[in-house]
């Protein structure tokens, strides 16, 4: 995994954009792409899967308040349909417009709009900013590590139109993003040691843990 810091941190009244292009392993069960999350408080993007040959729904969530009976939970929770298959590289965008509900939440595969099922809608204008790290391919870099290759992953400090969303995905295979000026953006090119250098607005270098390793196998 790679833990990010604590240099892009949201509010639920931002708009804001994650994009990535993911390539799950054959495994079972919740992976997490992203986490910045503390004390029930923060965003949690990860797929999951009934089997491990099965295709993963997308979980994207704002939290305040994630413990007590489901009805007093402040959060947002959304699912999409099966939309990644395991061995099979696919690009996911996600945009919030920053109204605190979940009807401010889309989702695009391949620069596709997917169906995005908001399961709670209860944040009642409660922050998410937290001051945890962000981590990417982990749950906090504790556990549920993606297993799979992710490559170019990027965050935006806007809401990405349905064309950019579209734009990004290209022909099928990482483009230029640097007119999309994200605020961070990790390549994944430097091909050994242990810093991710971040390519975009903010200059927040991660560092690269628990011994992943850089593979030549890239979306094509």
């Amino acid at each position: 995994y790679v833990n990010m810091g604590n240099g892009v941190n949201f509010e639920y009244t931002d708009s804001f954009s994650f994009s990535t292009w993911v390539k799950p392993l054959a495994e079972s069960g919740a992976k997490y792409l992203y986490s910045k999350y503390t004390g029930g408080r923060g965003i949690l993007i990860y797929f999951n899967s009934a089997s491990g040959a099965g295709s993963n729904n997308l979980y994207f969530n704002l939290y305040n308040t994630n413990s007590g009976s489901t009805s007093t939970r402040k959060r947002i929770t959304t699912i999409t349909g099966a939309i990644v298959l395991p061995s099979v590289w696919t690009n996911i965008v996600i945009t919030y417009d920053g109204s605190g509900l979940g009807t401010g939440i889309n989702v695009y595969k391949n620069g596709t709009p997917e169906t995005v099922t908001v399961t709670q809608d209860n944040l009642q204008n409660q922050t998410i900013a937290n001051t945890e790290d962000s981590y990417l391919s982990s749950y906090n870099g504790i556990s549920s590590f993606f297993p799979g290759n992710q490559d170019e992953f990027a965050i935006f400090n806007t809401e990405l139109a349905a064309a950019k969303a579209l734009a990004i995905y290209g022909l099928g295979q990482p483009t230029d993003l640097t007119d999309l000026s994200p605020s961070a953006w990790y390549r994944f090119e430097e091909g050994s040691g242990t810093t991710a250098i971040d390519s975009g607005t903010g200059g927040n270098n991660g560092t690269i843990e628990n011994g992943a390793t850089y593979s030549t196998d890239i979306p094509t």
